[in-house]
């Protein structure tokens, strides 16, 4: 008798215990509460949970950086940040209605503290009546020159086909754009039409070379690789193979670097898994390992890692296991980078669009960070909607108790 073909994927253990346990009963409560279908007499939902399953982040101050309307604009996606001259800076998508439409452009604003926020300036526009737009991908600062990774496409499409790519992809070409003051933008070069998406800046490895995720338009995921720490150079391109039932369509990836040199690349998957793939390379970028799936939750968004000035490693993602649910927001921490022991919610409060627009969905996604000392901020929107930045002193973000931090604590 012939055996039936059976499919076995490798798997990352990343949670410990207790936060899976936690993130799993979330995730159970908020999902009878969906359905108003409660648990016990005593039950409200994950609202009701006293004290909550998951705890807010202790003294986070949140500041809402853009309301988007019909005036200026009611789409707003798209987060970064980055600290530059002494002022942060977020730099977002801003469309008049749907998502990527005709006459979207690139916007940006400064801040001293991350709370109260300048009125925008415009990096890159679009002339009136024009069917092109932009998207901001990427935002990276060095000492003397603001750079603004932007993706511009033609809109014209066919309306009666669905989902992102109802427009044509092969109009998409990726630019560079910098100022040396922040405010005033020109275009300093073309990486052309092989790059398909780009939605984290590039950030310095342990070698000093720039480093990044993107996906390319006839080729799969890659590794951007540049020769060092300039934009301006050409990146070399380091393919990344696609696990069988896994999809990485956007480049929505993101990365930190362990004391032992290894860089760990975590992955939105939009094969449906709800989960988060990893992968790694152990010779500064590269040659990669094929990604694998992880024990990590996601509701397929964006994510970000990176690295605390503490020396823990943190992850910000939408860690819940339904499908585009991205009202919960929330903190993963991890003393070793290996294993995440602590998480926090950022955002859960409800949310729900003031105006309908194509592909736009509610909750709080598209976390960018940046840590500056021991500040983390957090960029995100909420409903593609409004564009909003939370600020955490992360001295506040009380490591759990374990063997190793106990030795520490006691000596």
């Amino acid at each position: 008798m012939s055996e039936y073909p059976t499919r076995v994927r490798a798997h990352a253990r990343l949670l410990s215990p207790a936060v899976a346990e936690r993130l799993t009963e979330y995730h159970w409560r908020r999902v009878f509460a969906q359905f108003e279908c409660l648990m016990s007499d005593a039950d409200h939902g994950t609202k009701g949970a006293e004290p909550p399953i998951i705890p807010a982040i202790p003294g986070a101050r949140r500041s809402v950086v853009y309301y988007g309307n019909a005036e200026n604009g009611s789409y707003n996606h798209h987060n970064q940040i980055a600290l530059f001259k002494g002022l942060y800076r977020f730099a977002w998508s801003n469309g008049f209605r749907n998502e990527e439409d005709a006459g979207q452009r690139v916007l940006i604003a400064s801040s001293p503290d991350g709370r109260a926020w300048s009125d925008p300036d415009v990096v890159a526009d679009v002339e009136p009546g024009s069917p092109w737009a932009h998207n901001c991908v990427a935002m990276h600062a060095t000492a003397d020159t603001l750079y603004i990774v932007v993706m511009t496409e033609e809109t014209e499409h066919d309306e009666t086909a669905v989902g992102m790519r109802r427009i044509n992809p092969d109009t998409a070409y990726v630019d560079l754009y910098a100022s040396t003051d922040g405010r005033s933008f020109t275009k300093v070069r073309s990486y052309g039409s092989r790059i398909k998406w780009i939605f984290e800046a590039p950030r310095l490895t342990a070698d000093g070379r720039l480093l990044c995720v993107c996906t390319t338009r006839d080729e799969g995921p890659a590794i951007l690789l540049w020769p060092g720490d300039d934009m301006l150079e050409e990146p070399e391109f380091i393919r990344v193979p696609e696990p069988e039932g896994a999809w990485f369509p956007y480049g929505e990836s993101t990365w930190y670097q362990l004391d032992s040199g290894r860089i760990m690349v975590f992955w939105r998957d939009e094969g449906s898994s709800c989960r988060v793939y990893v992968n790694h390379s152990d010779d500064g970028g590269l040659t990669w390992s094929e990604p694998i799936l992880s024990d990590i939750p996601d509701s397929m968004s964006r994510l970000y890692a990176g690295r605390l000035a503490d020396g823990r490693y943190f992850l910000v993602n939408n860690a819940i296991g339904t499908l585009l649910d991205r009202r919960p927001l929330m903190l993963l921490l991890s003393d070793d980078g290996v294993e995440f022991n602590e998480v926090h919610m950022i955002n859960d409060s409800p949310s729900e669009m003031r105006r309908k627009g194509l592909l736009k969905i509610n909750g709080h996604q598209y976390p960018c960070c940046l840590v500056d000392g021991d500040t983390l901020l957090v960029a995100y929107d909420a409903n593609k909607e409004d564009i909003l930045c939370e600020v955490i002193d992360t001295r506040r973000l009380a490591r759990p108790l374990t063997q190793k931090n106990q030795k520490e604590i006691s000596e």
